[in-house]
């Protein structure tokens, strides 16, 4: 599964060529992102066999926690073109540099973000959700405080092995984590081997428990590629460069815009679980069961394991498109972006027929309880619609990235999610009395805005002369 580095780093000879170079990066890369999410279903799927108050109080604190890390996630996400581009250049030497500046950005930033969560229950309560699912919820969004620092650095860490085609490591350790979350869930959600039952709160155990695990475990596994990077930090020299205050204030500038566009994606879906958690509210679910809530949550779980494949798709697009930029190759950028926005749209081709099939067989299959599976059956198939113009968003996303265009996105966000799809969302909702569905209904033209946006923008780019980015 993984590409031999030096075969990996040549530029494709043809259109076919780049097609099999991207599949043979993208695909690990989907896989890992693939794996990341499955850790989350499996979490829902336990969950939702567990009680009615479970799934959707994890709902509410994972989505308080995401929304609380997603700007941190994306600002350590700058590291991406900039290795991508050194790796093409062949400057070595700026490898070790940015490795150092990454972990350091995540370090700094974990500290104010952990703190975010802390009063979660007030949090919650100022947002109007159901008074029963608050005291579950705010711990395990608390809970994650003590997993953003791992994320954040294996994040950075998997940045470093993608710009050297190193994959193997990264399959690994997301293999080593599943069955660590599987496992863990499994004790502590239902109390199984006389551990006790904690519900949701066993669900964030597990996932703090399991970043760490896997921040470890792509150390171990991916020390050959990492471990020469990072030694030469002990140099006071190369140290003293790497931590420089200039730097690394121009690698969080650099990663402003991404953290944002992140955050405004994420926002939007935030926003979206927040508001039906008001209209259960408003429809007097005073017993704290959620159901239009765990609908909503199954209904993301399968789109976001859908969206993990155009996603590592996007970074592997990202990697190839940052090699062409360093080696200075337009040719080469143009066939990545092509090639990588018609692979994204042809897989999401499938995912949409199986939302739009199957809709009572996936609701049922996660959830045990009849009103949460209608609620969900509802809405997946509204994920079905979106997912051909979700794959192509990320794609060019990721594409633009390489290219070290990260405003553009930024742009494409704010207008679609933010100026469109919620406002349109928010009227079907509660003034034309769709409910869950019209929300989702403006994630639907929310997002056919921003990948009509991002794909004129990613093919301008693909013409333009495009010079290496520098944080030095």
């Amino acid at each position: 599964m993984e590409p031999a580095p030096s075969q990996s780093l040549q530029p494709s000879r043809s259109f076919a060529d780049e097609v099999r170079q991207l599949l043979r990066l993208g695909l690990p890369i989907a896989f890992v992102q693939f794996g990341m999410t499955a850790m989350n279903f499996v979490d829902v799927w336990m969950l939702g066999q567990h009680n009615e108050q479970a799934l959707p109080a994890m709902a509410l604190g994972n989505l308080l926690s995401w929304a609380a890390s997603v700007f941190c996630m994306g600002a350590v996400t700058a590291t991406d073109p900039l290795l991508s581009q050194a790796v093409g250049a062949k400057d070595h030497q700026a490898i070790p540099r940015l490795l150092g500046r990454g972990c350091l950005l995540a370090l700094v930033m974990t500290i104010p973000t952990a703190m975010l969560l802390m009063p979660a229950a007030t949090w919650l309560e100022l947002f109007g959700q159901p008074t029963a699912l608050i005291p579950e919820a705010a711990t395990y969004a608390r809970l994650q405080a003590l997993g953003i620092l791992p994320f954040l650095w294996y994040s950075v860490l998997r940045s470093l092995l993608s710009s050297h085609a190193s994959l193997m490591p990264q399959v690994l350790t997301i293999v080593l984590g599943n069955l660590a979350n599987a496992g863990l869930d499994w004790l502590l959600v239902f109390g199984n081997w006389g551990c006790p039952e904690l519900g949701a709160t066993g669900a964030g155990i597990t996932t703090v428990a399991c970043r760490w695990l896997m921040l470890f475990g792509l150390c171990w596994f991916g020390w050959r590629d990492i471990g020469p990077h990072l030694l030469q930090l002990r140099d006071r020299a190369v140290r003293a460069r790497a931590f420089a205050l200039g730097p690394l204030w121009r690698l969080l500038k650099l990663g402003l815009p991404i953290g944002t566009q992140f955050a405004l994606e994420m926002g939007v879906f935030a926003a979206t679980g927040l508001l039906i958690g008001n209209y259960d509210a408003a429809q007097g679910v005073a017993a704290g069961d959620g159901p239009s809530l765990g609908g909503h949550q199954i209904a993301m779980q399968l789109a976001s394991l859908s969206f993990m494949v155009p996603l590592g798709l996007g970074m592997a697009a990202s990697v190839r498109v940052g090699w062409a930029v360093g080696r200075g190759d337009p040719a080469a950028i143009k066939r990545s972006v092509s090639a990588a926005l018609i692979i994204g749209a042809t897989i999401m081709r499938g995912f949409m027929l199986l939302f739009l099939l199957l809709p009572h067989q996936l609701s049922h299959m996660l959830a045990a309880h009849e009103e949460i599976q209608n609620i969900a059956a509802t809405l997946i198939p509204i994920a079905g619609v979106f997912q051909i113009g979700d794959g192509i968003q990320v794609v060019a996303v990721g594409c633009l990235r390489g290219m070290g265009d990260v405003r553009s996105a930024v742009i494409a966000n704010v207008a679609g999610f933010w100026v469109i799809g919620l406002p349109v969302g928010y009227w079907l909702a509660f003034e034309q009395d769709l409910g869950p569905a019209g929300l989702w209904w403006g994630l639907v033209i929310g997002l056919s805005v921003v990948a009509i946006r991002l794909l004129w923008v990613v093919y301008r780019r693909a013409e333009e002369k495009r010079g290496r980015l520098s944080v030095d």
